[in-house]
């Protein structure tokens, strides 16, 4: 395997191969081999801090009734940061940074999965990573740590921020790209309606409006379908254009019917 072949792990360690494809089914199946009292992931193309693991064993010794720690997620850019990126827009590349104090994070305030560490018991009692969430083959689902944070809290654990939790991640160049980023934001939309059972997508008025009003921004020539595709130096058009597009994948889920179920298909 030339991913294992490229690992170059000093410490003792176990390489276990999962012929079944999903980021949430590889996570679940670390955990069930796990026999530590603490499981923490990182990607592939991330690097850790100095001091990394020491900061969360400590993190979780100092606050018992924590059963999430992280902390920011910093880029390492491959190709230069465009001027249309926004900084919202970066949050879908997995680019975080809560704050220089460490806290209790609040509410919905999310932990990236590229800097994440669970107690063992914790994330196993809430029943480990949602398996029709998360990546597999071409599908950009995501929220598995999302659904599986509020299912811990649900457990009465807290979730906490450390920003000496410090993971450097490197932004893969055909990922700042507009193209790339049209999709996320419209699979985003999804994993939300995925995640969220009460969250109804069916704001058709309000969502036809929001994609109007952006087009009504473009020249007479792409004031169509084509104006959601077309790329832009402007930060602000392209914003409103990811919007439309958030808009456009509700009223595409309202008209799918059992979308989920064809969305459960795909990842078959």
């Amino acid at each position: 395997d030339e991913f294992r072949d490229g690992l170059q792990i000093t410490c003792a360690h176990r390489y276990l191969e999962e012929a079944l494809p999903g980021l949430s089914r590889a996570r679940n199946i670390g955990i069930h081999a796990a026999r530590a009292e603490l499981v923490a992931f990182l990607d592939d193309d991330a690097k850790a801090s100095s001091g990394w693991l020491r900061h969360i064993v400590e993190a979780f010794s100092q606050h018992e009734a924590a059963g999430v720690v992280g902390g920011p997620v910093r880029p390492i850019w491959a190709a230069r940061c465009p001027a249309w990126l926004t900084p919202r827009l970066q949050s879908f590349l997995t680019i975080i940074d809560r704050g220089d104090e460490a806290r209790l994070l609040a509410g919905e305030e999310w932990l990236s999965g590229t800097n994440i560490a669970f107690r063992t018991r914790a994330v196993t009692e809430a029943g480990l990573f949602p398996e029709n969430l998360g990546r597999v083959k071409g599908l950009l689902l995501s929220n598995e740590e999302l659904l599986v944070t509020r299912r811990i809290r649900e457990l009465g654990y807290t979730v906490f921020y450390d920003p000496k939790i410090e993971m450097h991640h490197r932004v893969h160049p055909d990922r700042v790209s507009q193209s790339w980023l049209r999709r996320r934001v419209f699979w985003q939309v999804l994993s939300d309606l995925f995640t969220d059972d009460q969250l109804q997508p069916c704001r058709a008025d309000d969502d036809i409006r929001q994609i109007l009003e952006f087009l009504m921004k473009l020249t007479p020539r792409y004031r169509g379908a084509m104006g959601l595709f077309i790329d832009t130096d402007d930060a602000q058009l392209f914003e409103a254009q990811t919007e439309a597009i958030s808009a456009l994948a509700r009223l595409l889920a309202t008209e799918c019917g059992d979308w989920r179920s064809f969305l459960a298909e795909g990842q078959q």
